[in-house]
């Protein structure tokens, strides 16, 4: 385990640049992961990345946290919510990224146990859903192991170079009810 304490932070404007750098990474090295590709993503200006990063009042449940050590940032992920009146108590885990060369040093689990407890914070959110490629056990059992349930599959949900992949649905219940039925 590295000596460097592992920091959690809701990322701001001022780290579109290290958060930029890294969504192109993960989109480069695991296309598969991620519904946007690296290509358009790279055609975006770096005002779009603050933008996003940005808190909106409008939009209270949106947010991306990023896990720093030693002052770089080796890990992302954000929650995007529902602002239909009928889904406002649904978000979506969106942009995982965790450098591989932090890969099994627990950054991934830092990162989705902090974005459930400041989920659970926020007024009228119930519930968190994800979609994680089929065949990504990794990030798949990290989900499972912080709590979330598969209760669908999405077959060919995404298709890159001509490959077509599966996506399994997974959903968090944030209240006290039963979990995913």
């Amino acid at each position: 385990m590295p000596s460097n304490p592992l920091e959690v932070r809701l990322l701001g404007a001022g780290d579109a640049p290290a958060y930029r750098l890294l969504r192109l990474r993960g989109l480069r090295e695991h296309p598969e992961a991620f519904t946007s590709s690296a290509e358009q993503e790279a055609g975006k200006p770096l005002e779009w990345s603050q933008r996003r990063l940005t808190p909106d009042a409008a939009r209270p449940h949106d947010f991306f946290l990023g896990a720093f050590r030693a002052g770089v940032l080796c890990g992302v992920v954000g929650l995007q919510g529902r602002y239909r009146p009928k889904e406002f108590h649904n978000a979506t885990l969106v942009g995982m990224v965790v450098a591989p060369e932090h890969a099994g040093l627990g950054v991934g689990r830092a990162l989705v146990e902090a974005l459930v407890q400041h989920a659970r914070r926020l007024p009228s959110l119930e519930q968190i859903d994800l979609t994680v490629t089929a065949g990504n056990d990794r990030a798949r059992v990290l989900y499972e192991r912080c709590g979330f349930a598969q209760v669908g599959l999405l077959p060919r949900a995404i298709r890159v170079d001509g490959r077509y992949h599966d996506k399994l649905q997974m959903q968090l219940r944030l209240g006290d009810g039963p979990g995913p039925s």
